[in-house]
């Protein structure tokens, strides 16, 4: 693999550093009260540098968003493949919650929540995005638990996910109000838990 040039170096540092100093200020003043200029001002750069790294301003929370995606690649590869689909539900989320709380952050994660309430925001937010894998991950587990007989059949698989994401973002959300003695991971694991049983076929 070739070495990295200067410009290049240079380049990924400008792009770093236009990261760092617009989560700060996104989280100092509100993702909506935050414009371009004032990113460039604080960086001391073009307002076209930063289009060369970020097409908007919601697009540098996508950047450190995205990264959560490639935790959950690592988490599938660890979940046991014999488990009960539903325990792999919980399993998934029990390790994003976990994620969320000593890596991601809450201040990250009000930004995100407030951004996805904007009118500047016109694409389809990250949040609900069909593409992102934890939703392929769970559209799967979800199959298996409706060919195994686990989870109902009176209902779709794109329904039974649109409830598994509220338990989600239902939770998150009340960890963003809460103070610092909201357990987010159990939390979560109850809530969902109690959801998912709903869910599944009355023996």
């Amino acid at each position: 693999m070739n070495a990295m040039t200067s410009r290049q170096k240079k380049a990924l540092e400008t792009r770093e550093k236009l990261l760092k100093v617009s989560l700060d200020l996104f989280n100092k003043h509100g993702f909506e009260h935050v414009s371009v200029e004032q990113i460039t001002k604080a960086c001391q750069v073009s307002k076209g540098t930063f289009y060369t790294h970020f097409p908007s301003k919601y697009d540098v929370i996508l950047e450190k968003f995205k990264e959560l995606d490639s935790f959950y690649g690592s988490v599938e590869k660890n979940i046991d493949r014999t488990l009960p689909p539903s325990e792999k539900i919980l399993m998934l989320y029990q390790e994003q919650m976990k994620y969320l709380t000593h890596v991601v952050g809450k201040d990250l994660l009000r930004t995100v929540y407030t951004a996805a309430m904007t009118n500047q925001v016109e694409q389809d937010h990250y949040l609900i995005n069909p593409q992102r894998l934890i939703f392929q991950m769970i559209n799967a587990y979800i199959e298996e638990g409706i060919q195994l007989g686990e989870f109902r059949q009176d209902l779709e698989v794109g329904q039974i996910q649109t409830i598994i994401q509220r338990c989600m973002r239902a939770n998150v959300y009340d960890w963003l109000i809460h103070n610092e003695d909201f357990d987010l991971s159990a939390e979560m694991a109850q809530f969902t838990a109690v959801v998912l049983d709903g869910l599944k076929v009355k023996k």
